[in-house]
């Protein structure tokens, strides 16, 4: 895609970035680099908002290229597998994940994926991203991902110009914790712990203003910040993302509409269980 300046002779070609999100990746990676020593953080540290770190992997272009040769055209989150039933939590982040923008994909079960979660998300991830790269849907694919399995589809589409970058956290003495970084060819957005509490979705359910909920409100501006720097607009009728109950992201809080969102997510994303 090629914008023609006005009263200039020279082109200025726009790159059409998709970004995928390893959900999982970027959440426990977080833990793992940022989590204050000592005691277990809470299960919803390392919880982020995906379109706000979808605005600085764009806008933070490799050497040499220029931000305004860059557009978001696409996010993609990938999430494990959940029971949209018990885990209301991942319901609710999904719902406004989606109102963001975003397209979401449910990896396949433990069952499906022969017990082994993590492989099944990142075969639907490398599937997307080649796909979306051969169908000319995106020009640039920037993953946000770490898991090893995905080192050959990084080395062959590192072969092609532009065609795939890398993101990842990184620590405070510059250590990543995937080999990714190391591809060959693939530009990879080092994003240190600064970053990571500007992208930070750190919000607890009940959070509807200052005050309200249980305990003293958790601050909600970090989110708002995000997106903004992000040139995103937060979406005005966003539903508070509940905050998990376990170690991984998904939680049990309950449905803050009766149940009738929850159903409705829940057909999309596993169909209807009814016989």
């Amino acid at each position: 895609m090629a914008r023609q300046g006005v009263g200039s002779q020279s082109t200025e070609t726009v790159r059409r970035i998709g970004v995928f999100v390893d959900y999982w990746y970027a959440y426990t990676s977080a833990r793992q680099l940022f989590a204050p020593r000592g005691a277990p953080p809470p299960a919803w540290f390392g919880n982020v908002s995906p379109a706000a770190l979808a605005g600085v992997v764009v806008k933070q272009p490799p050497m040499g290229a220029r931000r305004s040769e860059r557009r978001l055209a696409g996010l993609h989150v990938l999430i494990r597998h959940f029971d949209p039933e018990v885990h209301r939590g991942q319901l609710e982040r999904v719902r406004r994940w989606e109102l963001e923008g975003a397209a979401v994909m449910v990896g396949p079960s433990q069952d499906q994926g022969g017990g082994h979660w993590q492989s099944g998300l990142s075969v639907a991830l490398a599937s997307a991203v080649v796909d979306a790269l051969d169908r000319g849907v995106y020009d640039t694919a920037v993953l946000f991902a770490g898991d090893g399995a995905l080192w050959p589809m990084l080395e062959m589409l590192g072969g092609r110009d532009g065609a795939v970058e890398l993101a990842t956290w990184v620590a405070p003495d510059g250590a990543v914790p995937t080999g990714l970084a190391g591809a060959p060819g693939v530009w990879c957005h080092r994003l240190g712990e600064a970053r990571f509490k500007q992208l930070s979705d750190d919000r607890r359910p009940g959070q509807h203003g200052p005050g309200a909920g249980r305990g003293p409100a958790a601050p909600d501006t970090a989110m708002a910040e995000a997106l903004s720097a992000a040139g995103i607009a937060e979406a005005a009728d966003a539903p508070v993302v509940a905050a998990p109950e376990t170690t991984a992201p998904p939680d049990t809080e309950a449905d803050t509409d009766g149940g009738r969102g929850v159903r409705r997510i829940a057909h999309r994303l596993f169909g209807s269980r009814d016989a």
